[in-house]
């Protein structure tokens, strides 16, 4: 991951670079300002959109679809500075028209040449995938890797690499019992939308009033870290958890992308009460402002754990601290790691 230094050190020198840039052409404009990219940072890559008569390029920084360099691309685009002629924005965009082709090594493939179906995998959606068109054994796998290009192309970057899970190519006809139903990728953004609304749940508003909880206890084995449903026979062997089903409506919004873990000691029922109650309170400090939400909770091993999951994690931990410099929280353990998938949410929704 590069320092902040290094990303004030490339955009100084991209905003330099601007006016020779603005003089070529922009394919070369592209490879100009990628070399200037590839001398402070790996992975990522700029691409750039317009620029007829006389507007602003859009200076795309994408990663390629690579969640371990979301965060860094992110820093990147937040960091970048005002410039005259280019604008910034974040990830590889869904293209406006939808129904075109590309060609590789002499094999053409177009949206309109691949169906696909949708189904639930924990959270996300999966796809199922097969073609319009013969193709022979062997572009079969010319033809996948195409196809995922396209996909990319269609439904966005962040969203092909966030909302969708496995995806799967079935060869020749569909099978009898298939549900389908069965969508030309030349028309899928709609149908993809409606099922992570409708389907799924994924509205993208913060749930107002009282929110919908489910309970479940499990059991871990510290040994081999595995977890199965179990009883309460031995507490020091389960986990109680506790999941906010609200929250799904707004899983996996761009705007809340890390999972913040507060977690403080729970030796007796006093303390779990006590604790019980400064996790809620940091629950409505962080959604008052919608700066996030508490997903879970995890009870286990004289430990509560609170899960919230935040979008800019700076002004999350801002807004927590007068709470967390109580006498009671001076034990608390505060950890932030990326995960815009909530899969840490969705590890348990998928149980309660």
């Amino acid at each position: 991951m590069s320092s902040s230094s290094e990303i004030h050190a490339f955009w100084q020198a991209f905003a330099a670079a601007e006016p020779a840039l603005q003089s070529v052409p922009l394919r070369e404009r592209v490879e100009q300002g990628n070399d200037i990219l590839s001398r402070h940072m790996e992975g990522l890559a700029l691409e750039m959109l317009g620029g007829d008569d006389g507007e602003a390029v859009e200076l795309v920084v994408t990663a390629h679809g690579s969640h371990a360099l979301f965060p860094l691309l992110m820093q990147v685009v937040s960091a970048a500075p005002p410039l005259r002629h280019h604008r910034v924005s974040a990830f590889r965009q869904r293209m406006a028209q939808s129904d075109f082709g590309i060609g590789m090594a002499g094999f053409n493939l177009a949206t309109s040449d691949v169906l696909i179906a949708c189904a639930q995998d924990a959270g996300q959606i999966a796809l199922e995938i097969r073609w319009a068109r013969e193709v022979s054994q062997d572009e079969h796998e010319h033809a996948r890797h195409m196809s995922f290009i396209l996909l990319d192309h269609v439904l966005g970057e962040y969203d092909f690499a966030v909302k969708v899970g496995a995806v799967d190519f079935i060869d020749g006809e569909a099978p009898a019992d298939h549900p389908g139903p069965w969508t030309p990728l030349s028309q899928f953004p709609a149908v993809f939308d409606a099922y992570w609304r409708d389907a799924l749940g994924r509205t993208g508003d913060f749930p107002l009033g009282e929110h919908d909880w489910s309970g479940l206890t499990l059991a871990f084995h510290p040994q081999d870290g595995e977890e199965e449903d179990g009883g309460d026979d031995a507490p020091e062997d389960t986990a109680l958890v506790m999941v906010n089903r609200s929250a799904n409506a707004v899983a996996m919004r761009a705007d809340l992308t890390h999972a913040l873990r507060l977690a403080l000691p729970v030796n007796d029922r006093d303390a779990l009460d006590a604790v019980r109650d400064l996790q809620e309170q940091a629950a409505m400090l962080l959604a008052a402002s919608q700066l996030g939400i508490l997903a879970c909770t995890i009870t286990r091993g004289g430990t509560r754990e609170a899960i919230y999951y935040v979008g800019d994690r700076a002004q999350a931990e801002q807004a927590l601290a007068p709470l967390l410099a109580r006498p009671q929280a001076a034990a608390h353990e505060l950890d932030v790691t990326f995960d815009p998938a909530w899969s840490g949410y969705f590890e348990y929704a998928a149980l309660a």
